[in-house]
């Protein structure tokens, strides 16, 4: 079992993140390590001081931070300090070198942002990635990469919203999933009243946006939306003006689409749907509780190809038991059916998730998977467009969304990268209200449980309406 103790306990948890890059299950780590930091004033600034004792080996860094700075961007740089010293330890005791470096952040591009907006050029932004941070070439290639295909997508404007709309609902539930969902076997009773409480909620939100400034896209994720009837999709989404935007509803699971459903999508004027298989291997799809075959999947992708929507298809690279092998065989057979997008996630061993419950997993070609989905996809004219990290994820790697060229989601671009506020409706959302001029970003969560949303839903929706009216004016 790992001991870990330090001065500075209001960063202990941010430093424990770069040790589990190196040793990602704690309780197998048999080590002492102790960290101490300490500030001396000289001519130039702060030098902040860090030692890092593993078991018997002693590391000393020291970093001097300018003059003038603010609290908000001392504190900051402190603690980058002192995570780059417990991170440079770890490489010098161990010799392994994390392909992100000493970045533990979900969005590494928020850092490359950052750069550019202080005047670094991208080739400028990919050097100081590599240098400061220890990120691999490849990795800091591809970061820059995205922001770059990010151009025109990239939207930081305060009049602008997005409306995210979640539907809690799933035919099964998946092993890796730590979402709050119910399947639609026991939440049968309540799909009625939450549809229509729901649909509230999202004219509210239409009204907030309209009141403060403009539409810029919309999401329907879960869960899986299409686990509702396509009456049910359809009354509570079509009279929304919702036709003039990027419009996204998650069809998600082969199992739940139905020509009438794709219909009634189509009718309440969505432009964009997911067709999530995860992977081709039918022996995978059941152990992860996967209720649809690969056939199933060509079947109903076949299907979703006779409307007029941008498709995009999930994978999921290191599930149990999978070779790079069948990875590949997976990945080869969505490039040919040529979506418009393809986002490869890898594997996390998410908290709540029943794979996290399991214990240990390991898929030691999982960085061979993610580098094969790359180069492939590249060369197929596909261009990575938004990048996010999990913690826990195996490899401390990414997910990565690619994009054939124009295709890029604004949503799943400006939600990614936080620089627009979104409105979320439905049990367990999370609404941001988002301002670039006083540099903040400020959260409301629906309550998760499904019961709970319904029984006090008046109560959260005044809460949720004063939240808007605050944020909102405050930024306008």
């Amino acid at each position: 079992m790992l001991e870990f103790s330090t001065n500075r306990e209001d960063i202990k948890s941010e430093l424990l993140d770069e040790i589990k890059l190196f040793f990602p299950y704690p309780e197998d780590c048999n080590l002492n390590v102790r960290h101490s930091c300490d500030e001396n004033q000289n001519d130039s600034g702060t030098e902040i001081g860090n030692t890092v004792f593993i078991d018997d080996k002693r590391y000393d860094y020291a970093k001097t931070i300018g003059k003038n700075l603010s609290q908000q961007d001392f504190k900051r740089l402190f603690k980058r300090e002192c995570k780059l010293s417990v991170y440079r330890a770890f490489s010098a005791f161990t010799g392994i070198k994390p392909p992100w470096g000493s970045l533990t952040g979900i969005r590494p591009s928020k850092l490359v942002y950052d750069m550019l907006e202080e005047g670094l050029s991208l080739n400028e932004c990919q050097e100081q990635l590599s240098e400061r941070f220890f990120v691999s070439r490849e990795k800091a290639g591809l970061i820059c990469d995205i922001v770059k295909n990010q151009t025109g997508y990239y939207k930081k404007d305060d009049s602008l919203f997005n409306i995210y709309i979640h539907i809690p609902f799933c035919t099964s539930k998946c092993k890796y999933c730590s979402f709050t969902t119910e399947t639609v076997s026991r939440a049968s009773g309540l799909i009625p009243e939450y549809v229509k409480k729901l649909k509230e909620e999202i004219s509210d939100a239409v009204d907030t946006v309209f009141s403060y400034g403009k539409l810029c896209s919309v999401y329907v994720g879960g869960g899986t939306p299409t686990a509702l009837s396509a009456e049910e999709l359809y009354n509570l989404l079509y009279d929304f003006p919702f036709r003039d935007v990027e419009f996204t509803v998650e069809a998600g699971r082969p199992d739940t689409i139905t020509e009438e459903k794709l219909d009634a999508i189509m009718r309440v004027g969505a432009n964009r749907i997911c067709v999530n298989p995860q992977t081709l291997n039918d022996k995978t799809l059941k152990e992860i509780g996967r209720s649809h075959t690969a056939e199933d999947f060509y079947r109903k992708f076949a299907l979703a190809r006779k409307y007029d929507f941008s498709v995009n298809v999930d994978l999921i690279a290191g599930l149990s038991g999978e070779t790079f092998e069948d990875f590949a065989f997976s990945l080869d057979k969505i490039a040919e059916l040529a979506p418009e997008n393809v986002t490869v996630h890898t594997l996390s061993r998410k908290n709540g998730s029943e794979l996290k419950q399991e214990g240990k997993i390991d898929n030691s070609h999982v960085s061979r998977m993610t580098d094969y989905a790359l180069r492939e996809l590249t060369g197929k004219g596909y261009v990575p467009y938004y990048l996010y990290r999990q913690k826990q994820m195996l490899g401390n790697l990414e997910n990565v969304g690619y994009c054939l060229k124009g295709k890029q989601c604004v949503n799943n671009v400006t939600t990614m990268e936080d620089c627009m506020s979104v409105i979320a409706c439905g049990a367990g959302s999370i609404s941001k209200a988002v301002s670039d001029k006083e540099k903040r970003i400020v959260r409301f969560a629906d309550l998760r449980d499904v019961k709970l949303y319904l029984d006090r839903f008046d109560e959260k929706l005044a809460e949720k309406r004063n939240f808007c009216q605050k944020q909102f004016t405050k930024s306008r």
